[in-house]
């Protein structure tokens, strides 16, 4: 039967509460289908691939438009058209996660015509070699940190290298409530998706971490699993960012992640519930990897919601009429993103959320403020019953002080450092004594700039000193 795994977590991280705006138990809504879509041929862990379109062009729903040169020899993953009609330009533009990607721009004809995969009779029987072209050709193994190994080299590592499949059904990300929106709405999917992913690596042990605030979810896995050892069922603490590779394979595992590596480096495939409801869908129903679920969010927005978007979406189709005040818009994440000043910005394979937030308003005494719906790692304000989210701004409350030496920043470090000195160092260009600190076993997560009294930017001076020492190297 399957083995269940005790109460775990890991040192450090935060527990967010419900803020304001978060789309609490909204069901999934399929969003309008776009007029345009800006489809980057860079999706997920995959190198930029050619374009096998032209401008003029005519295609249909799920047809690749994009796909790695013969003798290429970086990962990838082919690119499909996410709706139906003209070509009209492959040009260079910014890619929301940096730097810039060629772009197909499609324009809608109304009809979404599609174009399905072949699906198997009977895809049990099939080996895993065919399991993974199926994926690989409906874009799947594009998802997580590190892609999904197959024989078509959607990833640094080859299948036969991988013990374990991890599956992150933790979501501990403010704001990002699709995700386990969907598990709740595609259960079957999931279920099924998560064996064909295993059937795609040959059979491998599988570890699901769960949320242990989702007593249903965990009770319906025990009964569909109930009778195949090969999975473990693991109940964690919902506290950020447990949902990362490094800090997830380590609490399953007790696995160390190599600085500048991955979880396949250490024999693991990392996969989330988006990914395993679209191996589902690309080897039962035929249907590639176009569309993905993503959570309008944050205190700007008039009315969040969860909404099933077509890839190349810009966000500003999902903002439009629906925000309440000017804001700071982020991709993604509130904590690891990148503000977005193009509304054009498309929807990708790895985008969880659209979240706009309300700039912070300068206070006069911020300490004597009322604190009762602020979101407080130290404890210093106290929440009141009836207080139900909590108030969310940028939190860009005038320049940066000097470091108070509060160790904030190391108390909810998950790896174990000391940001603070991280951060100095790599601001003054003590590139080597911050390599000898470990900057590198950074993952990034924001938790110290978060919690930093002082407002001191350590991810943004940790990102550059990494950048400075890759490009040096």
């Amino acid at each position: 039967m399957a083995v269940l795994g005790s109460l775990k977590t890991f040192k450090g991280g935060h527990y967010f509460g419900l803020f304001e705006g978060t789309p609490r138990g909204k069901r999934l809504q399929a969003a309008p289908l776009p007029a345009k879509v800006i489809i980057p041929l860079r999706q997920g862990f995959s190198a930029e691939v050619a374009s096998t379109v032209k401008e003029g062009d005519y295609v249909r729903t799920g047809q690749v438009i994009g796909r790695a040169e013969p003798n290429s020899t970086k990962p990838s993953t082919p690119v499909h058209a996410s709706i139906s009609g003209k070509v009209t330009k492959i040009e260079k533009r910014p890619h929301p996660l940096g730097g810039e990607a060629l772009s197909v721009i499609i324009e809608s004809d109304g009809k979404d015509e599609w174009v399905k995969l072949d699906r198997p009779a009977n895809y049990e029987k099939l080996p895993p070699e065919e399991l993974g072209k199926i994926l690989y050709e409906a874009g799947v193994t594009s998802g997580g940190q590190a892609g999904f190994p197959t024989v078509y080299h959607s990833a640094l590592a080859t299948p036969e290298k991988i013990r374990y499949l991890i599956i992150n059904a933790v979501e501990t990300e403010p704001f990002c409530e699709a995700t386990d929106q969907l598990l709740y709405e595609e259960f079957d999917k999931f279920v099924n998706g998560l064996k064909i992913l295993r059937q795609a690596l040959g059979n491998v042990q599988v570890h699901i971490g769960l949320g242990y605030n989702k007593p249903r979810i965990y009770e319906e896995l025990i009964e569909r699993l109930e009778y195949y050892d090969w999975c473990t069922i693991h109940q964690l603490r919902p506290k950020y960012p447990q949902g990362d590779d490094a800090v997830l394979v380590r609490t399953l595992l007790g696995i160390l992640l190599p600085q500048r590596g991955y979880a396949t480096d250490v024999g693991c495939v990392v996969q989330d519930v988006q990914q395993c409801v679209a191996a589902y869908e690309a080897v039962v129903e035929g249907k590639p990897f176009v569309e993905r679920v993503v959570s309008v969010a944050g205190s700007a927005i008039k009315e969040p919601g969860n909404y099933r978007v077509r890839v190349g979406t810009p966000i500003g189709n999902l903002l439009e009429n629906n925000l309440k005040s000017n804001g700071r818009i982020v991709l993604g994440s509130v904590l690891r993103g990148q503000a977005q000043g193009d509304l054009d910005a498309p929807i990708t394979r790895e985008t969880p959320a659209v979240i706009a937030l309300r700039e912070a308003e300068r206070e006069l005494f911020p300490v004597a403020g009322p604190g009762f719906d602020r979101d407080s790692f130290t404890g210093a304000y106290l929440s009141l019953p009836w207080v139900r989210y909590k108030r969310a701004t940028t939190s860009l409350n005038g320049n940066p002080r000097p470091c108070v030496k509060c160790g904030y920043c190391v108390d909810v470090c998950p790896q174990n450092l000391v940001p603070a000195l991280l951060g100095e160092y790599s601001a003054n260009g003590l590139l080597s004594e911050a390599q000898d600190i470990d900057l590198f076993a950074c993952i990034e997560c924001g938790l110290c700039a978060y919690v930093c009294p002082s407002k001191i930017p350590l991810l943004e001076q940790i990102r550059e000193g990494k950048r400075k020492i890759l490009q040096g190297a």
